[in-house]
């Protein structure tokens, strides 16, 4: 996530313990953002990563009884943690 911010993270968390990170990311696309837990799934402007972070953030969240998920309004990609 922070590859793609444009230098305006926000982390938030509310009484349930549900953490929101938000970041102005322009160069996303709605498509890109359905793919991102994908396991090596990788944008082209990072072709230097290996596409393996957010799909183990995803196992780990999971395997806790947890969830993660992606959402992208107005050039804004929030991800949310719920554990």
């Amino acid at each position: 996530m922070f590859k793609y911010s444009e230098g305006d993270l926000r982390i938030s968390m509310d009484e349930q313990g549900t953490v929101r990170f938000s970041n102005r990311a322009s160069m996303l696309t709605a498509d890109a953002v359905e793919h991102l837990f994908d396991r090596f799934y990788t944008m082209k402007a990072s072709r230097e990563s290996t596409g393996l972070g957010l799909s183990i953030a995803k196992a780990l969240a999971e395997r806790m009884g947890g969830s993660i998920s992606a959402e992208y309004a107005d050039e804004r990609l929030t991800i949310t943690v719920r554990l």
